[in-house]
């Protein structure tokens, strides 16, 4: 099992129509996804709005203990959640984490 954490980018395209709910999304989706996920790798996340003329609604980022632990993960209560905040497809990136920090002021 590889000791590198992986990192997954999780965007929701603006498509024709496409409509997206951030409060369900920040206080029901992710709770879920915390529940059911952290104890199986999921280290952290964050969510964040991009430039409209991005073609995306959201983005999130989902840091794991490894690749291994996301791809062991179980998918389908989570998923099945996404429609009721996006009638989005969610489109994901999935990598290795090289390095992160956090400034301080």
């Amino acid at each position: 099992m590889s000791s590198q954490q992986a990192i997954i980018n999780v965007v929701y395209p603006k498509e024709a129509a496409s409509n997206f709910d951030m409060e369900y999304y920040i206080k029901t989706h992710m709770p879920l996804v915390e529940k059911i996920w952290g104890p199986l790798g999921l280290k952290s996340w964050t969510v964040g709005t991009v430039n409209p003329e991005s073609g995306f609604h959201v983005q999130a980022f989902l840091v794991w203990d490894s690749l291994e632990a996301f791809e062991k993960a179980p998918t389908d209560e989570i998923f099945a959640d996404v429609p009721n905040f996006t009638n989005a497809s969610p489109v994901r990136w999935v990598g290795h984490l090289h390095g992160q920090g956090t400034v301080s002021s």
